[in-house]
């Protein structure tokens, strides 16, 4: 019996510790998680605001897309919508805010295909083809934290200039 009440006192004492334990390491990763969405919201407010200034230099009067997404339509003299006629041409240049050329190219693409950007998707199905456009993606929805690894360095805000056909 007194071997009993020893084991149960050991296995109490031992959950208690544990779940001090537990509790300290959840509240550590919690003010973790919170210096994380506290930075995260200063990088997106740094980035929108680049954006605007952007648009201010050049006097463009942009439609807002879904998440902090831009775009411009420079010319649309009618076609087919892109989700009607998914197959289309994409001619295409990809600059930094700075104007930096990474990109300018063309290429087939299917509408909704993996090799397109986030937010591209997000805005595509709102052209039709032979629209000329500018669309700016911040970060989260271009290359992300690290870029591309190749010609758009990390967490870059980038403007995709294309033609659809």
């Amino acid at each position: 019996m007194k071997f009993r009440n020893l084991i149960l006192t050991g296995l109490t004492l031992l959950c208690a510790c544990s779940s001090n334990t537990q509790q300290e390491e959840h509240k550590k990763y919690s003010i973790w998680n919170e210096n994380i969405i506290t930075a995260n919201r200063y990088l997106v407010k740094e980035d929108a605001q680049r954006i605007n200034n952007y648009i201010k230099r050049r006097n463009w009067k942009p439609l807002d897309g879904e998440g902090g997404l831009k775009y411009v339509i420079f010319s649309s003299p009618g076609g087919d919508s892109i989700t009607l006629s998914p197959n289309f041409k994409m001619i295409y240049r990809i600059e930094l805010l700075d104007g930096t050329e990474c990109y300018n190219d063309e290429k087939d693409m299917v509408y909704g295909s993996s090799e397109m950007d986030a937010g591209l998707h997000r805005t595509f199905k709102k052209f039709r083809h032979n629209d000329s456009i500018a669309i700016i993606l911040p970060p989260h929805y271009a290359k992300g934290l690290i870029g591309d690894l190749n010609k758009i360095p990390p967490h870059a805000v980038i403007v995709y200039y294309l033609k659809i056909q």
